[in-house]
């Protein structure tokens, strides 16, 4: 049976100051309001939010990436012939993925599925809400509990590659190698930021909230994030440990069967509240 990879992130919603505060729950309670045809975004990049409903507080959807351009012929693999696919002009290949947000956890588990990824739906969230919608990846339990007890951090690594279009998220300290990037027509570039030998030195610890702020911001764009620091034992002595925010990040993985060629649609819905269900004592921390 094929795999489902599931993500998990933090939803946040972000208004301009002076204006209302807006809830995720909000956001999604006025997609799901609207007719399939106006949850379709047109335009170079198309999408849709192809369900959305809720029940007790769970929100499950199902979203698709429309692709119109590039389209794959259709090949018959006992002769090889192949020919290009009937469909016509207002129509398209849906690339689907499945989401569940849960309200009482606050937090949303997104499936990934090859170049659908979480980045695309919350960008079409933003679009169909005309509001900013941001997800903050988590991190598994072990991992984020070790940066939270770093005393001193001291050294930071990221390797990121140029986006194609910076959407004005540049920050400080990403400014810099983002312009760099572009400076010299360049397609990545890897930063190390450490203390060296200094025995009492350390980063400061605004910057490397930035690189974490940056990296919920632009994460597919991040190949690589690091942090090390030295943290406090029981009997007082420090040692050092390094947290990966790329390997480290909370994943689950199951079984779904397929119905005809397709996922099965309530298979993958099953699966993401399984996911839910095997972390839900620590995704309580994530409650709003």
């Amino acid at each position: 049976m094929p795999k489902l990879n599931v993500e998990f992130y933090k939803p946040r919603v972000h208004v301009n100051p002076g204006e209302p505060a807006v809830s995720f729950i909000d956001v999604l309670q006025r997609i799901a309001a609207m007719p399939l045809r106006d949850r379709i975004r047109g335009g170079i990049d198309p999408a849709a939010i192809l369900t959305l409903d809720e029940h007790h507080g769970e929100y499950t959807g199902e979203s698709a990436r429309i692709r119109t351009e590039d389209l794959p012929s259709v090949i018959n693999t006992a002769t090889g012939n192949r020919h290009n696919l009937d469909i016509d002009a207002q129509e398209g290949l849906g690339e689907e993925i499945h989401f569940l947000y849960d309200s009482g956890l606050d937090v949303i588990t997104v499936q990934r599925k090859g170049h659908l990824r979480a980045s695309a739906l919350e960008n079409l969230l933003s679009d169909l809400a005309h509001i900013d919608v941001r997800f903050e990846i988590i991190l598994r339990e072990g991992a984020w509990q070790r940066f939270e007890r770093m005393e001193m951090v001291k050294k930071v690594y990221f390797k990121l590659a140029r986006p194609q279009d910076l959407g004005g998220q540049r920050r400080q300290p990403l400014l810099t190698v983002l312009g760099m990037m572009e400076d010299f027509n360049g397609v990545s570039a890897k930063v190390e930021i450490s203390v060296g030998r200094a025995r009492d030195g350390r980063l400061r610890r605004n910057p490397v909230r930035e690189v974490i702020d940056s990296f919920n911001a632009l994460r597919d764009n991040f190949k690589a994030l690091s942090i090390t620091g030295a943290m406090r034992e029981d009997n007082g002595n420090m040692h050092v440990e390094t947290v990966d925010f790329i390997q480290e990040k909370l994943m689950f993985t199951t079984d779904v069967q397929r119905r005809g060629r397709r996922l099965n649609a309530e298979g993958c819905r099953l699966a993401l509240r399984e996911a839910i269900r095997e972390n839900r004592d620590y995704l309580r921390r994530y409650r709003a």
